[in-house]
């Protein structure tokens, strides 16, 4: 069983290369995040400034209780994305109606993390303004950010990078002072990277000498030149940087600046490439973040001839490319100064659109072939590919909306990504490409026009955004008249039954439902029958019709595993073990929560696998196993704030969700549950599957029975409840205590009825109450007992 401390405490990647010298600005960056909660490392780029901040970070990452978060801002070209990136890099997902930014600050609230956003300066106002906005909100965060200029927050602290100190060009210090040079020490590291017999000595210790001075200890101009010694020796490549830096200052009193030089040492690497190298180069720039070499193959094939790995794996030996493994593949990444360098060298040969459409049409190719095989055995496969290749995604999608002409196929691209967005939890960036291609495209009569106006529609009424999403229905419903097929009406009746499912409205979502599914199941169209049939579950169970839901999530789950699909098994096992649950059949549902458990992990499915990690919760407890119970339950409420989800991700669940823990309070007494409850908080989620699925001794029910306290059942235990609750719930239970109505909370804090109402029970839930009476006494003592807090600090 895991401990606190051995929880993931960020995302930090781990060095491929060793960190060289810049003992002094650690030490400066560290004792300035001790004093400020925004420390921006500023410096031109090449100087350093990313490798320093990952250095720094993953050294005080320990001093941070929920850790170190690296978010990287450098392939990401709209400003409005910039929470979505951020909530991405913490595993956020957007699974009701809340803005990315709201998801962030009732995710961080007082947790004690540092946040490193890297490569923020050509998003500064964005950043800037989220920055501010969490640093006000969220008392225990601390960010750390790389940028070529101030985010201009106030209490930020800059420090600028300097280049590393080189030695004198000159007097060369002697062999044994040389390693104190930084510069000198970088040179001869990475030079060893690419030829480890390369070793310094004291017949080439002047020309490293030179060469570090030549290129002003920038540490990209140094590793570019260290990444030539497989071919030239330290002489020959200071003879090659000493004729360009000629040519740079001839008829000039002015000496360069070290952007030039760092552009002369660039451009010197980019001379030694062969022709075909350097039209890699150019045309790999196109990609955004990593890619594999599918891609490069695909989208760079016509530009380059001969072998194309081959070609690759020469800009990896010669620096230009990064290689790296994840998973069972390697991709790719190259530095932002080089790419934007590659790009600045397409543009020139006027080729930068031509390559940008070859890698649009590759990527709609990929998106495509998702959308035709995702209810399949590749399911996994397709969702972690399309993981990957997210930047790539967002480079694509961006270029059909600022004047290619593409807006067509970015509406294409948006409906076969529906699913995946939808998997992932991605609902709000979903919204604004849908929004973005339909705004730039016209209004024509055309079938994936339709299917992408009544996909957006669906993401709208998840958000419970009814307006915008009868509104899309309109325009839908407007476009398939005119084409007169049955197919396409089901499409509408489809978004319009699912908006009705959302609202509630039980009786008219059927009246929709059915119909399309029909029309479906004829086509057939596997991945629209199973998401018919689970909004049918759905709704028979709202309205109390177990039976029937039964039967169309039996219906769900027998399609998903004749095809392999493993993210709809999981979901549809889920589903059909609570309606087996609600009908009396435990023993049955409580099999199927334990086949979908782990199935989760591996799509990627928050929904299913807390939903899953809850119901074993419950198990326990019907079974008598009240520390079981109470573990399974603290790791699922630790796995639901941890992903941003609601208490219980099913309304129907609530009952349940407090009878478990009722009656592990009653088994253990409540100071045994707290402390059994804390041990499941702690553990990942890896570790709560496997205490899920191990079999219990047998013994604890005895155990439990014989030492159960005789008092009768405490409802509430509001121990440590303060901390539990969001900064939002805080808000709601506030104006519950003030009488107000959930309608009347809606108005006041400008957030849907439905909300509010999801509000309010997870203050319910979290707190043990079951009625608002209850709140309202507990809010006024925990006011109580901050005015008594107060006059005695006075």
């Amino acid at each position: 069983m895991a401990t606190a401390a051995q929880r993931r405490v960020g995302n930090l990647p781990a060095a491929l290369t060793t960190f060289v010298g810049r003992r002094r600005e650690s030490s400066a960056t560290k004792r300035l995040l001790t004093k400020s909660r925004l420390v921006t490392l500023s410096g031109i780029g090449g100087v350093g400034k990313t490798r320093l901040a990952l250095q720094v970070a993953g050294e005080v990452q320990r001093d941070f209780r929920d850790g170190a978060w690296l978010v990287e801002l450098g392939a990401l070209r709209d400003p409005e994305l910039v929470p979505n990136a951020v909530a991405e890099s913490f595993g956020l997902r957007d699974l009701a109606a809340h803005s990315p930014t709201d998801l962030l600050v009732d995710f961080v609230g007082s947790r004690d993390l540092l946040v490193l956003l890297d490569n923020c300066e050509h998003l500064v106002g964005a950043t800037s303004e989220l920055v501010d906005l969490l640093l006000r909100n969220c008392p225990g965060l601390r960010v750390l950010a790389t940028s070529r200029e101030p985010l201009d927050v106030g209490g930020e602290a800059v420090l600028r990078v300097p280049p590393l100190p080189v030695p004198a060009p000159h007097s060369p210090p002697t062999l044994q002072a040389m390693p104190s040079y930084e510069a000198a020490t970088l040179f001869v590291e990475r030079a060893q990277a690419v030829d480890p017999d390369f070793a310094l000595k004291e017949d080439n210790r002047a020309a490293i000498a030179r060469i570090c001075h030549r290129l002003h200890g920038l540490p990209l101009a140094i590793e570019l030149a260290a990444a030539r010694v497989r071919v030239l020796s330290p002489e020959q490549i200071l003879e090659r940087l000493t004729d360009r830096y000629r040519l740079l200052t001839a008829g000039s009193r002015v000496a360069p600046s070290r952007l030039q030089t760092l552009r002369m040492s660039v451009d010197w690497s980019y001379e030694l490439c062969t022709p075909q190298e350097r039209r890699l180069w150019s045309w790999l720039s196109v990609f955004s973040g990593e890619f594999e070499l599918d891609a490069v193959e695909g989208v760079c094939a016509d530009a380059v001839s001969g072998d194309t790995l081959g070609l690759v794996g020469s800009l990896v030996d010669k620096s230009i490319l990064i290689a790296e493994r994840s998973g069972a593949v390697v991709r790719y990444r190259m530095l932002e100064m080089l790419r934007d360098y590659g790009r600045e060298k397409l543009d020139e040969a006027g080729e930068l659109t031509e390559c940008r459409h070859r890698h649009l049409h590759w990527y709609r190719a990929l998106v495509e072939r998702a959308e035709a095989d995702w209810v399949g055995p590749r399911q996994v496969e397709i969702i972690a590919r399309l993981t990957r290749e997210n930047r790539n995604l967002r480079e694509a999608l961006d270029f059909c909306v600022t004047g290619s002409g593409e807006a067509p196929t970015g509406v294409q691209m948006a409906k076969a990504l529906y699913s995946f967005w939808f998997c992932k939890g991605m609902l709000d960036e979903g919204r604004r490409w849908f929004t973005r291609f339909l705004d730039a495209s016209d209004e024509i009569p055309d079938p994936i026009r339709v299917a992408a106006l009544c996909d957006a529609s669906l993401f709208a009424s998840m958000q419970e955004d009814f307006a915008a999403a009868s509104e899309l229905i309109a325009r839908a419903r407007s476009l398939a008249r005119v084409l007169e097929d049955p197919y396409i009406d089901a499409l509408v009746l489809h978004a319009a039954g699912r908006r009705a499912v959302y609202q509630g409205e039980c009786t008219g979502a059927v009246e929709l439902l059915e119909p399309a599914l029909g029309q479906f199941r004829a086509r057939p169209d596997l991945s629209l029958v199973i998401w018919t049939l689970g909004a049918l579950g759905l709704v028979a169970g709202m309205c109390g019709d177990a039976e029937r839901g039964t039967d169309y999530f039996e219906e769900l789950l027998s399609i998903a595993r004749r095809h392999g699909a493993t993210t709809y098994q999981a979901r549809a096992m889920f589903m059909l073990g609570l309606t087996l649950w609600r009908r009396g059949e435990r023993e049955r549902g409580a099999g199927l929560f334990a086949e979908a458990l782990p199935l989760t992990p591996a799509v990627d499915d928050h929904f299913a696998g807390v939903g899953c990690l809850e119901a074993m919760a419950w198990v326990a407890a019907d079974a008598g196993q009240g520390e079981r119970g109470a573990v399974l339950s603290g790791a699922a409420e630790a796995m639901r704030r941890y992903m941003g989800v609601p208490p219980v991700v099913v309304p129907a669940m609530l009952d349940y969700h407090e009878q478990c823990r009722r009656q592990c309070r009653r088994l253990l007494g409540a100071r045994a549950f707290e402390a059994a409850f804390s041990r499941g908080a702690a553990l990942e989620f890896a570790d709560a599957v496997e205490l899920a699925l191990s079999a219990g001794d047998g013994t604890e029910r005895m155990r439990a029975k014989r030492g159960a306290p005789a008092a009768s059942m405490r409802i509430a235990e509001p121990v440590a409840a303060r901390a539990v609750l969001t900064r939002r719930e805080r808000q709601v239970a506030d104006l519950v205590a003030r009488g107000l109505t959930n309608r009347e909370i809606a108005e006041t804090l400008v957030i849907a009825q439905r909300t509010a109402e999801g509000h309010v029970e997870r203050v319910l839930a979290k707190l043990g109450f079951g009625s608002r009476t209850q709140i309202a006494a507990w809010v006024a003592e925990q006011r109580k007992e901050s005015t008594s807090s107060t006059g005695a600090s006075n």
